[in-house]
């Protein structure tokens, strides 16, 4: 490994005539020496190199990170496979701004089989691998292994009822009771361990089927259970036997709902595809175990600027996904929609996690090409859905919102703090008005205010009510602050209104506008032609958000004042009769 070089003493020219011929894993750094990339390379000189070089093959993304580049270090490694578990060891735990992360997607469940001398199963969002057992506070943490993620919840609970039903494995982490089993045990839904009355070797067969059941293999387990239902049948044990059969028609009906996708009835295949755009990726993997098709796993990965193209984004998420498995969760076969470079690298180091070999291609034809075509599909549908999902949270992004609002309207600063007024009434009487705030995009219910107009009552006039409003707040200025925009609901005449107010007070200077919903018009003072922001705008959603906030508030208190009024006419007619 090279020493530690400061950017102050780094010389490019120097440093890139030393880089060694051989394997290794690689860093970049900006000028604040924060570790922006790591890479591997089959040959350290001429990988880096390469950044440093003519960019007119580079693609835009790239160059933008290589213009932050200060310096680098490498560190030299045996073979090429030692560097590919090295860069995915530093990722892993540096998480670089430009390489691309692999996102738990905790929407989806997983389900947990705890390792203990009498496994339990559960449920769980957030599959954390648990490290050796601890005695933290004098309790032991045990480890747990994780099977999914399941794209679909119902999925998984209809699985693991299913398994608690047919497989009673104990369902509580302690005993109810110190002498006796629980409920559990007499309905059958249960072995009783905590009272011995199930030894370790027949819990453990057991277990042994169920996880048969969450790795698919339902074909071997079809087979066990036939041979243990005739065995218990010839021994007269009937009872037995008729419990056997009841978990293989389970079992027989859990292989009928997974689909036949694939002629090889031998073998484990993983089926990897990925679609990106410019700033997301979607990947999806096909777990084919035995010819069906027993779990679609659906990821996303939002993609930084060092991204080349779609071979990194797939080998890259190869290498992460895979990465976390244990031995016996490899396949025996990866099915990549794409040829990459380092299928072959890939495959060894798959084979020496494993075991036994794993194969790593890109099929050409026949109905391996067919499944390819069927995790593209997928792939390609999440993206469309992380697209969405992604357009969403922008729009919903506070900041960019109130920056779109700010250049669209021409403000003389930033809107951090904005109110809006609405008038509410029913035929003139109970005339109330409202005010919400908003800061920084997020509302601030306890800065709302309710007014009840004076100059109204009994005749509907909401230019005068919003002459009123107004002219009340402003005679707040120094107790309750100055907003940044004030925004009226309604249009040209509710402007004008309000403008008025803000003359009396001295305080045009405060920026003003309206908001009319027929067409959802902005109109400034002044200005006859009003502006239209987008639909998809971010900055028509936070005003719209924060005209509906003002209009249910208003709306709120002007039925409580009616139906108060209501009451008490109520109470007094009774009263006299």
């Amino acid at each position: 490994m090279t020493p530690p070089t400061t950017p102050a003493s780094f010389n490019f020219a120097q440093e890139l005539k030393q880089l060694p011929a051989q394997p290794g894993v690689y860093r970049l750094f900006n000028a604040a020496g924060e570790l922006i990339y790591i890479g591997k390379a089959k040959v350290l000189k001429n990988r880096v190199r390469s950044y440093f070089q003519s960019n007119a093959q580079h693609t835009s993304k790239v160059r933008a990170m290589v213009a932050q580049v200060a310096h680098f270090n490498y560190i030299v490694t045996a073979t090429e496979v030692e560097a590919l578990i090295l860069e995915d060891t530093l990722i892993k735990q540096h998480k670089p701004r430009y390489n691309i992360l692999l996102r738990d997607d905790r929407r989806f469940p997983w389900i947990g089989l705890t390792d203990e001398v009498y496994p339990r199963l559960f449920i769980a969002r957030s599959p954390k691998r648990l490290g050796p057992a601890s005695t933290a506070k004098g309790k032991p943490k045990r480890q747990a292994r994780f099977f999914g993620p399941y794209p679909n919840s119902g999925d998984a609970f209809t699985l693991i009822n299913l398994l608690k039903k047919h497989f009673p494995l104990r369902k509580r982490p302690k005993p109810l009771f110190k002498d006796r089993p629980c409920l559990n045990h007499t309905l059958g839904l249960c072995l009783a361990p905590c009272q011995q009355l199930v030894t370790p070797e027949a819990y453990e067969a057991l277990v042994q089927e169920v996880i048969w059941v969450l790795k698919g293999n339902t074909q071997a387990l079809q087979t066990h259970l036939q041979q243990a239902m005739q065995q218990a049948s010839a021994a007269l044990h009937f009872e037995r036997a008729a419990l056997l059969r009841d978990r293989l028609k389970a079992v027989e009906l859990l292989s009928q709902s997974q689909a036949v996708v694939s002629d090889d009835l031998t073998r484990h295949q993983d089926v990897v595809a990925v679609a990106a755009d410019a700033n997301v990726a979607s990947a999806v993997v096909l777990c084919i175990r035995f010819g069906r098709l027993v779990a679609s796993k659906p990821f996303t990965l939002p993609l930084a600027l060092g991204t080349e193209g779609p071979s990194e984004v797939l080998s890259s998420f190869v290498r992460q996904y895979y990465r976390g498995l244990e031995a016996d969760e490899l396949p025996d076969e990866v099915l990549l929609h794409e040829a990459l470079e380092d299928e072959a690298l890939l495959g060894d180091w798959l084979s020496s996690q494993r075991g036994k070999v794993v194969r790593v291609f890109h099929p050409q034809k026949g109905g391996k090409k067919e499944l390819l075509k069927l995790a593209q599909a997928n792939a390609e549908s999440g993206l469309a859905q992380a697209q969405l999902y992604e357009a969403q949270r922008q729009r919903l992004d506070p900041t960019k919102a109130l920056l779109h609002l700010q250049e669209a309207l021409g403000l003389p600063r930033l809107p951090r703090r904005m109110e809006c007024y609405d008038i509410s009434h029913f035929q003139g009487a109970e005339t109330v008005a409202s005010m919400v705030v908003f800061v920084d995009g997020v509302s601030v219910p306890s800065e709302y205010r309710h007014f009840k107009v004076h100059c109204a009552e009994g005749k509907p006039d909401d230019f005068a009510s919003m002459r009123e409003v107004l002219g009340r707040r402003m005679g707040h200025l120094s107790d309750w602050g100055e907003p940044d925009l004030l925004v009226i609901d309604g249009g040209k005449g509710q402007l004008s209104a309000a403008q008025d107010a803000l003359r009396a007070a001295g305080r045009l200077d405060l920026p003003m506008v309206s908001l009319a919903k027929r067409f959802e018009e902005v109109f400034r003072p002044h200005t006859p032609v009003p502006v239209i922001l987008p639909r998809e705008s971010p900055a028509l959603f936070v005003l719209q958000q924060l005209r509906d906030e003002a209009h249910r508030f208003a709306i709120t208190h002007h039925r409580a004042r009616r139906a108060k009024r209501t009451y008490a006419g109520s109470a007094v007619e009774k009263k006299k009769r």
